[in-house]
């Protein structure tokens, strides 16, 4: 293990950089870097992963120092209790010309890392996106969605698809984060601070980025083949809790949609119908039918008109 300390490491010195943010999942972390550890990557590809401890007493650094590996494995101490500063000292640390991001508490399978890195250089995108699939503890999906629906990312889409977020029509996929992500350091990381770190604590700061990249003309693609797996614990399995998140995760869209804005009166109104549209229509739907998708689809219209609180929960 190295330890990375406040200045920065040369940029783009190897070709990848695997980094992951953490704070105190710490058995979840070990998982997440075996999984790193385990990618079957192309010979003559030069890689190094770089762990972002967000925690005052950087509990994540004897995890680290555990590990005896042949890959470069950097612990950074990265702030308090801040994903943003999180992230932003994770990529200046980072000397890939790409960087891929991984959560805590996610397991990329072996052929991730090369899935991303040749879909960007087959397609020449700025950032490729992937899957999420989940698994959970206790071995199955909560009873109210047995199918593990509220819990997965995948757009189904052919592989190098284009992905555009900033378009609402026609409706299609585009809630994009840095939850499965390689991105060209090069195109995406304006600035020393490229993270908002006024969105650390509550969240957000990845897709605040992302949709920035977006406007400034970045181009996003689909990588079909590049899949993490998500460990769930009992917390996140009620109903509640993802009433809460999805309720959240709206509010979050909502406000980086201002933030963006050029206009933002004509953006409020317009996320203002289109949460009171959902209001109508699926506050109709679930006294007539009580399915809890319509529950959660009026959580989002909620979100949406800022009835949210954004303090920290685990995602």
């Amino acid at each position: 293990m190295t330890e990375v300390g406040e200045r920065a490491l040369a940029p783009s010195t190897i070709d990848i950089s695997i980094v992951v943010p953490c704070y105190d999942r710490l058995n979840l972390l070990e998982r997440t870097l075996q999984a790193c550890l385990a990618q079957q990557v192309d010979a003559g590809i030069s890689w190094e992963i770089v762990v972002a401890d967000n925690h005052p007493a950087r509990l994540a650094a004897p995890i680290v120092a555990a590990f005896n590996s042949q890959i470069p494995l950097h612990h950074v101490a990265a702030g308090d209790r801040n994903i943003a500063e999180a992230r932003n000292l994770g990529v200046k640390a980072a000397n890939g010309a790409f960087i891929a991001f991984v959560d805590d508490d996610e397991a990329p399978e072996p052929d991730w890392l090369m899935a991303h890195y040749r879909c960007l250089a087959r397609t020449g995108a700025d950032a490729s996106f992937g899957a999420i699939y989940p698994i959970f503890e206790g071995g199955s999906p909560p009873a109210w969605d047995t199918q593990g629906r509220y819990y997965s990312t995948d757009f189904g889409l052919p592989d190098g698809t284009k992905i555009e977020p900033l378009k609402w029509f026609p409706p299609r996929p585009r809630g994009v984060s840095t939850a499965n992500v390689m991105l060209k350091r090069s195109s995406c990381f304006p600035g020393e601070k490229p993270f908002d770190e006024a969105f650390g604590r509550t969240g957000g700061e990845d897709t605040l980025l992302l949709l920035r990249l977006a406007q400034a003309g970045r181009r996003f693609v689909w990588c079909a083949d590049a899949h993490v797996i998500e460990f769930n614990e009992i917390g996140r399995l009620s109903f509640r809790y993802m009433c809460r998140r999805v309720q959240r995760s709206s509010r979050h869209s909502a406000e980086v949609r201002m933030a963006i804005s050029s206009n933002k009166m004509a953006t409020r109104i317009s996320i203002y119908f289109i949460a009171l549209s959902q209001l109508s229509v699926y506050g109709a739907l679930w006294i007539l039918r009580r399915k809890p998708a319509y529950v959660l689809q009026i959580c989002k219209a909620l979100g949406k008109l800022g009835f949210a609180r954004l303090e920290f929960i685990p995602e």
